[in-house]
């Protein structure tokens, strides 16, 4: 498995407290997924772990930006130079071309809510998991408008200032699951029950001390599993892997479960794709939990999931797996990718 990162970015103390390592964002401009290049890990001591009150502010602030009429409120939330990227569009630099990337994404639904169902803090960068539900009244990634409603999940990646703006955001969609919800995607998703917005209040997670979570282990364990994931090492794949662990995917109705389940993804991955690669480009430990983004690429030599196989066909695609630790093994995994980005290219 290649590393984008010169370190794996770990919190592991209490927030408030000692020093942590912060995942730097992106390179500057020109960038693009396939292109991703190394970039350093901001130095441990020049960083306080300490997550301002604006900072804290950011996840409520921009989800409700975004179900704001012509996304009035977002504009304020981002840094001049912000950096806005999604599997399968064309990344965004500057305020104003990350306002008109979410526009593209998300502009075709009106009477647009934003439910947050569970985030993951740290110094300098937070993840949140969230449900949309809208209504399709304009053109979107090739669909008329149909006056359909929507409910879908998805994940965004804040990188954050103690100002309380946002210099990053890498936002996950599952486009094939939405076009589904219009009645034109895939055949086999066609039948998936929508999204349904969490109920009550989100759970927020922080970094704990190694004295409660061994963070920077977890973080490893999900190393582990990528890079036998690459080196077409089933047993040691598995064996990252809990017996009764559950795998939830956007595009199935139930999760893969068991070892069985960790088989069958092993077998299905190597089977469609060859020249098989990994490439991590983020990785937290926040309590239990490890947050890993990494890019699957090779040669297409089979169907993956619902896209078909096409000759001579070289596929990336990115991947955020959210991976809940049980005693040194991945017992869940929540996993948000975009396979419609095949369709476009890969970037």
């Amino acid at each position: 498995m290649r590393t984008s990162v010169t370190g794996l970015c770990a919190a592991c103390v209490l927030l408030g407290g000692c020093s942590a390592e912060r995942v730097a964002p992106p390179p500057p401009p020109p960038v693009h997924w396939a292109s991703l290049q190394a970039r350093p890990v901001a130095d441990a001591a020049a960083d306080a772990a300490v997550v301002s009150a604006k900072e804290r502010a950011l996840p409520g602030l921009y989800l409700s930006a975004l179900a704001s009429g012509g996304f009035a409120q977002l504009g304020g939330l981002f840094d001049e130079d912000a950096h806005f990227a999604s599997p399968g569009m064309d990344d965004a630099h500057g305020r104003a071309q990350v306002l008109e990337a979410h526009q593209a994404l998300f502009g075709a639904f009106e009477n647009r809510t934003v439910t947050l169902s569970r985030g993951w803090r740290t110094p300098g960068e937070q993840t949140i998991e969230w449900t949309m539900t809208g209504t399709q009244a304009h053109d979107w990634k090739g669909v008329a408008a149909t006056q359909k409603n929507v409910a879908f999940e998805g994940l965004t990646l804040l990188w954050t200032k103690d100002d309380g703006s946002i210099t990053d955001v890498h936002v996950y969609v599952d486009v094939a699951v939405v076009k589904a919800q219009l009645g034109v995607g895939p055949k086999e998703l066609l039948a998936l029950p929508p999204a349904s917005p969490a109920r009550g209040s989100p759970q927020v997670f922080e970094p704990m001390p190694a004295s409660v979570y061994d963070e920077k282990a977890n973080v490893a364990v999900v190393k582990l599993a990528l890079d036998a994931l690459e080196n077409i090492n089933e047993s040691a794949y598995v064996g990252t892997m809990a017996a009764d662990v559950e795998v939830y995917m956007q595009a199935r109705a139930e999760p893969a479960r068991g070892e069985a389940g960790a088989k069958a993804y092993f077998k299905s991955m190597h089977k469609a794709i060859g020249q098989f690669d990994t490439t991590l480009v983020n990785a937290w430990g926040v309590e239990r939990f490890s947050i890993v983004e990494y890019s699957i690429g090779g040669e297409q030599l089979g169907p993956i999931e619902w896209i078909p196989p096409q000759r001579d066909r070289v596929v990336r695609f990115q991947v955020v797996d959210v991976c809940e630790i049980h005693e040194g093994k991945i017992a869940r995994i929540w996993r948000f990718q975009n396979l419609d980005q095949i369709a476009t290219g890969g970037r």
